[in-house]
């Protein structure tokens, strides 16, 4: 039987990575990794991780190409986290959205988890 990665393992490796660059954090100084910061609950990362856990388990690619394109399709065309999602996302073309800023560093890190499991 396969092992699913957890939630909460992809999202304390996020915290981790991903949240110290982060251009939209709080500067709260350190944060234990099992808590959420206060930006948390508004960040297109952790809003998606469900359906991001789902692209990293099923997208196997050397390049980030098929990545961002499953992100695009299953998560940015049906975002409500900017009045202009979809294929006309200005957070996204912007790169003010930190889904989009940051993909390349969160699918490396999601790939990372999946590849440790047993």
């Amino acid at each position: 039987m396969q092992r699913l990665v957890t939630l909460d393992v992809m999202t304390r490796a996020l915290r981790a990575e991903v949240c110290p660059q982060c251009s939209q954090r709080q500067p709260l100084g350190p944060w234990p990794l099992n808590q959420p910061r206060p930006c948390e609950k508004d960040c297109t990362i952790f809003i998606n991780l469900p359906k991001l856990r789902i692209i990293a388990e099923q997208v196997k690619s050397p390049g980030l190409g098929p990545y961002e394109y499953a992100i695009q399709e299953l998560i940015c065309q049906a975002c409500h986290s900017s009045p202009t999602a979809g294929d006309y996302c200005a957070d996204r073309t912007t790169r003010d959205c930190p889904l989009s800023r940051y993909s390349d560093l969160v699918v490396d890190v999601l790939e990372r988890v999946e590849k440790s499991r047993p």
